[in-house]
């Protein structure tokens, strides 16, 4: 042939390959022409390999945008590439790392032989399907991605044996946070089967309680601090007062106004802190400390007298608000309590036996023990006097701490046989909550490209080859691309490729306009 012409970094080379065949008769490679030199350019592509691998490293690597790449390669080495190319690709580079991600993942399962298999759906936006992640904790691997309109018992059924089939391994576990479908489907196919309920969503549904409690006391407080008369008043009121003269009040009070809006701005943080006890306590610290300074200043100052109207206004805010607070912290407390126990390992050598069941046995003991203490203190309240008769509710500002309590020993009965399957793993899986971090990173990285959150669109079509990035981690994405060249795949990668224009179009197949042309015509003239 004419030879290859492409660019690399030095400029435009033509390389022409010869080929090779050993002159043994008796050699496999006697009829095989080959050239041991290895590639400086893919096959089909105008730039070379180096300049792929580059790519691939600027935008994998160090999340740049194509647009960025374009204007970085031509800066940095002369080389003019087109944004279009350079987006045309990303799309091959996603579906090589993917395909080689794959390989991994299969080479690791073939070794490991069993799996331990979490599972969740992530619905991005209210219109299309949710895109399904399936993993393995053993290994931490992607093991199927799917888009579903439904995801029924028999859908995820269908999938689950999809997994064992293709990659030919046995099913040592369930995780999941309880969704109807998943363990319909586990008690439906996979009986034998231990099913762990996540421990993070056990727990979140117990906080929502609280945190919902406690937003209102922080907003009824904050309200109460943003009211107070020295901080609503109007910037150009003037009054007089002894000593300064006919001054703005607020101008007066701004460093006592800047203590009070810093005092009310805090955050909850999940499990660990609520901002309505926090600003309670503050606020409580603050009016106790205005109440000693006061005290020794002479009442009769106007100064002084509007001061001691906000002491008494802070006053009244705290002792409407005192049930809220003693509620949220009492529950609070218990929560700390519970989470305690169930995240705390027994120890095997105090144990009767070191068997998985044995300690699984103490450790429902303990955690009944727990929860039947909570029930006996709030039996009968309401009404309610078994278990049984307790129903669920969303959580609600102004529920009596005594029925959140009572909505706790019912999730706990309800998650009782899913909380410790996992001491029947071979390790110690007790969440699939990272899932929700990785969709989470996903939906970042798709905002920050496209620069909106609505991102729905781009998940589904494109979020499989993000999260199978995210799980294998930088430094195998690294190791991929350094690897690059020898190992690809043409075939393979259209078949990507394809896959990815699919999904496009299947996404955007309603997005055309449907108006019909002549329905104005019709309405005018009927």
């Amino acid at each position: 042939s004419g030879g290859h012409g492409y660019t690399d970094f030095q400029g435009k080379i033509k390389e022409i390959r010869k080929f090779y065949c050993c002159t043994n008769p008796d050699c496999e490679l006697h009829a095989n022409p080959l050239n041991p030199t290895l590639l400086n350019v893919l096959p089909f592509k105008q730039f070379s390999l180096g300049i792929w691998k580059w790519i691939a490293q600027e935008a994998k690597l160090y999340k740049q945008k194509p647009a960025l790449i374009c204007e970085r390669i031509y800066d940095q080495f002369n080389v003019k590439i087109s944004e279009s190319t350079i987006r045309k690709y990303i799309n091959e580079i996603d579906a090589y790392l993917s395909n080689q991600i794959d390989k991994r993942t299969i080479k690791i399962l073939k070794a490991q032989g069993r799996i331990i298999l979490a599972l969740d759906g992530q619905k991005p936006d209210k219109n299309g399907g949710a895109l399904w992640l399936f993993v393995d904790l053993i290994s931490n691997r992607v093991l199927k991605i799917a888009i579903l309109k439904s995801a029924d018992h028999a859908t995820l059924h269908a999938l689950v044996e999809e997994i064992l089939t293709f990659y030919e391994i046995k099913l040592a576990g369930l995780v999941s946070d309880k969704q109807g479908s998943i363990v319909k489907m586990r008690d439906a196919f996979y009986a034998e089967i231990p099913h762990q309920y996540c421990h993070f969503h056990f727990l979140q549904n117990l906080w929502n309680h609280i945190e919902v409690k406690d937003g209102n006391l922080h907003k009824e407080l904050s309200k109460a601090v943003n009211n107070l008369y020295i901080l609503k008043v109007s910037k150009t009121t003037k009054i007089f007062f002894e000593g300064i003269g006919k001054v703005p009040i607020r101008e007066v009070f701004r460093e006592v106004e800047q203590s009070l809006r810093t005092l009310v701005k805090t955050r909850t943080r999940k499990f660990e802190h609520l901002r309505g006890v926090e600003v309670y306590e503050r606020l409580s610290r603050y009016v106790e400390e205005m109440d000693q300074v006061l005290e020794a200043e002479d009442s009769d100052r106007k100064i002084v007298r509007l001061m001691n109207k906000t002491a008494d206004s802070l006053h009244r805010a705290l002792k409407e608000t005192e049930k809220h607070y003693k509620a949220c912290v009492e529950l609070y407390g218990i929560f700390q309590s519970i989470r305690k126990s169930l995240g705390k390992e027994l120890d095997s050598k105090k144990v009767e036996a070191n068997e998985p069941s044995v300690l699984k046995e103490e450790k429902l003991t303990v955690l009944d023990d727990h929860f039947e203490e909570i029930w006996e203190k709030v039996k009968g309240f309401g009404g309610f006097m078994e278990k049984s008769q307790l129903r669920t509710f969303l959580p609600q500002k102004d529920t009596p701490a005594n029925i959140i309590k009572q909505e706790w020993v019912r999730l706990y009965y309800s998650y009782r046989r899913g909380l410790c399957a996992y001491y029947d793993f071979p390790i110690l899986a007790k969440t699939n909550s990272p899932m929700e971090t990785k969709f989470s990173q996903e939906k970042s990285i798709f905002i920050s490209r496209v620069g909106k959150e609505q991102v729905g669109s781009q998940i589904r079509i494109r979020g499989e080859h993000v999260l199978k990035q995210l799980y294998a981690g930088k430094q195998e994405i690294k190791e991929i691309i350094k690897a690059m060249g020898t190992d690809y795949d043409r075939a393979q990668i259209i078949k990507e490729l394809n896959a990815l224009v699919r999904r496009t179009k299947e996404e955007t197949k309603l997005w055309k306009n449907t108006i019909h042309e002549t329905l104005g015509l019709k309405s005018v003239l009927a």
